[in-house]
């Protein structure tokens, strides 16, 4: 009995050998909704008056808005937002998927059929237990299995929850 026991467990750790694929651990299981300790959007400059601006959102309810270029108000700002907006903004992650996300949607490596130059992109980041998870986002990559629906999405929320909308359109 004792051998048939180690045999077990030699195909269970066989097994379970095939299962890393050099993916960390915080990409391969969901992440819950509770908390995070920083959300990050930045949008990025194209080929016109695209607003340029950053801004972080951290667990406590501080919003710091950077912005940069096209947006009614340039410089930093630091506001607050009420504990049921981080709530919210947490369950926006959620929604999305963030963490099905590839890391990357800008060219054809990373599934872009088409690629259109000179539309601005976009970065999410979440910082989680002290580890980061960030996509890149180029508004010019298409195609049928770029998420751009969830990604804009949740851009937008961010934004919608973090108040940034006052600060950005001119």
């Amino acid at each position: 009995m004792r051998m048939q026991g180690k045999w077990i467990a030699a195909a269970a750790a066989l097994l379970l050998s095939g299962c890393s694929d050099s993916v960390p651990p915080w990409e391969q299981a969901p992440w819950p909704v509770e908390g995070y300790e920083v959300v990050y959007l930045g949008r990025s400059a194209c080929y016109g008056e695209c607003p340029v601006y950053e801004v972080e959102v951290f667990e406590e309810g501080r919003v710091r808005y950077t912005g940069e270029a096209f947006v009614k108000t340039t410089g930093v700002r630091e506001t607050r937002i009420d504990r049921r907006a981080v709530d919210q903004l947490a369950k926006a992650i959620q929604a999305s998927r963030f963490d099905t996300l590839r890391r990357s949607y800008q060219d054809e490596a990373d599934g872009c059929e088409n690629v259109i130059t000179d539309a601005p992109s976009l970065t999410l980041a979440v910082r989680r237990d002290g580890r980061t998870r960030s996509v890149n986002y180029y508004f010019g990559c298409e195609g049928r299995d770029i998420p751009s629906a969830r990604i804009v999405s949740l851009a937008d929320r961010i934004d919608q929850l973090a108040g940034t909308r006052a600060l950005v359109e001119k």
